[in-house]
């Protein structure tokens, strides 16, 4: 493969413009797997090529014909052998990703930020829950923080929890929590909706590992930069699905919502729930496999996710 050093040989480096322009074919050509909150080669070059030159990721079109900067140039290099050989999500390359409105710090200590549910917080859970300002919103398998955070901004009277199994994921977590100042979110550790048994929500966000066996064998390179065990789910993709339903009967309130993404394992919660009329969402942000269950629902499935759960 020729060096990414190697790719301006010959090109009249002038301005933005032509550096954004090469960066873009030079993502084309390795023929990159965009997935990680970009759409295409030419949004991960826009983010590389300014977090070369050290631009905040808002900074518009004026500078497209400004010069570019010399010393910015082996940044560049360096990112772009990053992103086309060791196959980094450009995420992790420039350590940061947007969710909605909100930047977060981005690393391999958890997934990148990019679950559809954000739209659905956007929405203030319009109008699945309709029972005004939610008290107590629950971020489960919170990763880094970025969907519980998201929530906690947006509805800042409200009490946010963030769980998660792993330690470094829950540091991450709280590194973003300072980095937007917010004070109505606690942290903990703990597996699954354990550390908050025996209270109640009205809100629960939920991202769990869900990539089943198939989609593991087949997944891009960019996925095996991220954490195994937040994506690897079993089977099927429903191992810690099924814990989670059976905790949430006990969580969720009656009229309380589960917004819960399976991702391609929606196919194997149908079947596992043969009874349950699922309601599939379609976010306005892209994705698929996203849920909702009421906290009534979720109490009639209890049986049957208790008898999944003896089998695991």
């Amino acid at each position: 493969m020729v060096a990414c050093a190697l790719l301006f040989r010959g090109l009249r480096v002038t301005s933005f413009r032509t550096v954004l322009l090469a960066a873009e074919q030079a993502l084309i050509d390795a023929d990159v797997y965009c997935g990680h909150g970009y759409d295409s080669p030419h949004d991960e070059a826009v983010a590389l090529v300014l977090a070369a030159a050290q631009l905040p990721g808002t900074t518009g079109t004026e500078i497209l014909e400004m010069p570019w900067p010399p010393e910015a140039q082996q940044r560049l290099d360096a990112f772009l052998r990053q992103r086309t050989e060791q196959r980094l999500p450009t995420a992790y390359i420039i350590g940061q990703a947007w969710l909605g409105p909100l930047l977060f710090k981005a690393d391999a200590r958890a997934l990148v930020p990019r679950s559809p549910i954000m739209g659905f917080i956007a929405d203030a859970f319009e109008p699945w829950w309709q029972e005004g300002a939610p008290t107590h919103i629950i971020d489960v398998c919170c990763g880094g923080g970025s969907l519980g955070l998201l929530a906690a901004w947006t509805f800042p009277d409200a009490h946010v929890s963030l769980l998660d199994i792993d330690t470094a994921a829950l540091a991450l977590a709280e590194e973003n929590r300072h980095l937007h100042g917010l004070s109505n979110v606690a942290l903990h550790l703990g597996d699954l909706l354990t550390p908050v048994m025996g209270q109640k929500a009205d809100i629960i966000l939920a991202n769990p590992p869900y990539v089943d066996a198939t989609d593991m064998a087949s997944l891009p390179s960019e996925y095996h930069h991220e954490p195994r065990f937040a994506l690897e789910a079993g089977v099927d993709g429903l191992n810690l699905v099924h814990r989670l339903l059976l905790q949430a009967a006990d969580v969720l309130t009656a009229d309380g919502v589960l917004f819960l993404e399976v991702g391609n394992s929606w196919p194997a919660l149908e079947q596992a729930y043969p009874d349950q009329v699922f309601t599939w969402l379609s976010p306005d942000v892209g994705g698929h496999g996203v849920c909702v269950l009421y906290g009534s629902e979720i109490a009639a499935m209890k049986q049957r996710a208790e008898q999944w759960v003896q089998r695991l």
